[in-house]
């Protein structure tokens, strides 16, 4: 490795090329950056660029950060070889969100004594002009993070409170693992709950867990951690790999820097009394509801630690597929400049990646619709081949199935759904979300739990076997978006499980529908088991439990109900309270907090949360269940052998004989265990 300081350089006006620092194999070569040292932070930022093979490459530390604006309006000099052996300073140009980690780079190293290690960054060791080269640099990523001698976090500069932040971070982690245990050790991982089990019962332990947990509260209830985790980087999804690969990763934030070992241990401290009711009645206190800290604050923060597990421990290694559904379907949110980075982007994650064979492509001549029909074929087909339950279980994502719409035919006009993204395909974005969860068990594909796949003419028809249930010919109102906090919520709680109520009471007068409900006195159950799809989603000790539904589910219906049957009936108590709600009035705040905590704990609420976006419908024949918010009367319920639900598909005779529209997943009360499964007619779909 060249050695270069600023002595041994002259300055120039030249801007830098990378023919002059040519990866001559990008599959297996990098570049590094050597920082030159500062005095201040105001100091011209310099350096020097070189090349070395992956294998061979010195100590180094990798950069994980966000680009922000991508406009490069810094500099860096940089030192280019000339002729006579000496060296010249040409400009390489910078974001200004780089410009300022550098600069605290450069402070950081002083303040904390940082060894001056060669910097690997993604925007100045890549030409981001050449596609070609970008591809291999992207493919060889997972090495690059999981070689580097250390990974730095850069969540940017300290504002609203961030040092707060990583001090309670610096602070209660290590006396975690000072009193309880290290979670992380010997290359084992151990759950926090199973050492705060083994050790509650010891002096101080409980002492200290109160503390850590008020600590945790308040800098929740004074908005500190919500701000902080609302940085750019939580969003991003390459930071999701760049976080997960490095054994020694750390945060830092302005001028504080926590292992994330410290932060890991917190994480799990807050999981754990969230999930331990009886730890949690230990150290609740009147003014510390526990539900809203994990879910303003530590949500996206566990998915992030339940990945570095996964990586760092080779058997537990994820599945694309997997991977796709946590990161992009649900509550949390991850997004990316070029939108066929949710897929590249995470494959260094994905045991199954090389198996897949997807392999990154950003020739302008391949579309985002090519990359996301290549990957969910992919992952259909490997499933076919290795005869895997639930071959389809991918569909449940398909461009206009999980739609948060609130119109009947929003999102059916879209050009890039209908012309672009076959409606099978995912396309992995903000909209989605999951419905069915945990370990609910349905089976209305009965033995034929292997994807039937048929030939098609093009990649972009999937080609299945199945059986229909029956033709939609009613349906009811959208289940409701989070209700607490909004003005509406009473009154859209009531309105749509009085639609419900109509089509029950329309089923229940259908010869047909006496047929289904015939050997159980149940009928009148699916006014609270249709609602939320037959799954019942609570918290217990040490994980989230969804079962399905039971007798006595009804009473928690019930109670659910009373309440916002009455806040319905008095709209004007209601406004009153959400004004107060979003003046950050404490009393209310904590009020509301208190209720979300009992919502979470009977469960009803967090199962029809589940089904948000959704719509009752009623068939011909007298069955109902949830389908997609943008059904309508005439589209089909569906079963394809290969996954345990029926889906909801829309005929397209204008495209061809037996093409359908995949229009989302459903729910359909009466065949979730396979009771048509056995007699059905079996016929073949083709979805465009």
């Amino acid at each position: 490795m060249a050695s270069w300081v600023q002595t041994d350089a002259t300055l120039t006006d030249s801007l830098f090329s990378y023919d002059s620092v040519r990866l001559f194999d990008p599959s297996t070569e990098i570049r590094l950056l050597d920082l030159h040292p500062g005095s201040t932070y105001t100091d011209d930022l310099s350096g020097y660029i070189y090349t070395v093979p992956i294998s061979q490459a010195p100590s180094y530390i990798a950069l994980s950060y966000v680009w922000g604006d991508s406009t490069r309006t810094h500099e860096i000099s940089v030192v280019n070889e000339v002729n006579d052996g000496r060296g010249a300073f040409v400009t390489l140009r910078l974001t200004t969100s780089l410009d300022t980690c550098l600069r605290h780079f450069r402070t950081l190293q002083r303040q904390w004594q940082i060894e001056p290690l060669p910097l690997w960054i993604d925007q100045l060791c890549i030409n981001q002009e050449d596609d070609k080269e970008k591809s291999f640099q992207v493919l060889l990523m997972k090495d690059i993070y999981s070689s580097a001698h250390q990974v730095i976090v850069w969540l940017g500069p300290a504002a609203d409170g961030s040092d707060k932040v990583m001090d309670a971070f610096a602070d209660i982690g290590q006396e975690l693992l000072d009193k309880i245990g290290d979670h992380i050790s010997e290359g084992q991982w151990l759950s926090v709950d199973r050492l705060i089990e083994k050790k509650i019962e010891q002096p101080g332990v409980v002492a200290f867990l109160k503390k850590a947990y008020k600590v945790v509260y308040v800098l929740k209830r004074d908005d500190y951690f919500a701000r902080w985790q609302k940085r750019p980087w939580f969003t991003r999804v390459w930071t999701i790999q760049e976080f997960c690969l490095c054994s020694d990763t750390i945060f830092a934030c302005g001028y504080k820097v926590v292992p994330e070992k410290l932060v890991s241990a917190v994480a799990d401290l807050v999981n754990c009394i969230v999930m331990d009711r009886c730890l949690r009645e230990r150290l609740e206190t009147p003014d510390t509801p526990t539900y809203c800290i994990l879910a303003s604050c530590f949500l996206k923060l566990h998915l992030l630690f339940q990945r570095r597990v996964h990586c760092q421990y080779p058997n537990a290694k994820e599945t694309l597929e997997h991977l796709l559904v946590e990161l992009f379907a649900g509550s949390t949110r991850f997004y990316a400049t070029n939108q066929r980075d949710k897929v590249y982007g995470i494959l260094g994650l994905a045991g199954d990646a090389d198996e897949l064979g997807i392999r990154p492509d950003y020739s302008p001549s391949t579309t985002n619709a090519q990359v996301w029909t290549q990957t969910a074929r992919a992952i259909i087909e490997k499933k076919w081949k290795t005869q895997r339950v639930r071959g389809l279980y991918i569909l449940r994502y398909g461009s206009l199935g999980q739609r948060r719409s609130t119109q009947p035919g929003e999102g059916m006009s879209s050009t890039k759904n209908e012309r672009e993204v076959p409606s099978w395909v995912p396309e992995w974005d903000k909209e989605m979300n999951k419905t069915y969860v945990g370990t609910t068990s349905f089976s209305a594909c009965g033995k034929f739990r292997t994807a039937g796949l048929v030939p098609t003419s093009s990649p972009t028809i999937l080609g299945v076997h199945g059986f229909c249930v029956d033709t939609i010919v009613d349906l009811g109102e959208l289940a409701p978006a989070d209700h607490v906090g909004y003005r509406d919520g009473p009154k859209k709680i009531v309105e749509f499980f009085d639609s419900v109520k109509r089509l029950l009471r329309m089923s229940k007068q259908n010869k047909w529908a006496k047929n289904i409900y015939a050997s159980t006195t149940h009928h009148d159950a699916a006014l609270w088991r249709v609602p939320i799809g037959d799954q019942y989603v609570a918290y217990g000790v040490g994980q989230q439990h969804t079962k399905r539904t039971d007798s006595k589910v009804e009473s928690v219906y019930r109670k659910f109900m009373a309440y916002y049957e009455d806040y319905a009936s008095r709209e004007g108590d209601w406004n009153d309270y959400v004004t107060a709600h979003k003046a950050g009035d404490k009393q209310v705040n904590l009020a509301a907090d208190m209720h979300m905590d009992e919502l979470l704990a009977e469960g009803y609420y967090i199962a029809l949360l589940y089904m948000q976006g959704k719509r009752p419908y009623l068939t011909q024949n007298g069955y109902l269940g949830m389908g997609p918010g943008h059904s309508k009367p005439g589209d089909k319920v569906v079963v394809f052998h290969g996954d345990t639900i029926p889906y909801v598909v829309r005929p397209v005779p204008e495209k061809g004989d037996k093409k359908y529209l995949l229009m989302g997943e459903a729910y359909c009360d009466g065949i979730m265990d396979g009771e048509l499964a056995d007699t059905a007619e079996r016929e073949d779909f083709f979805l465009v």
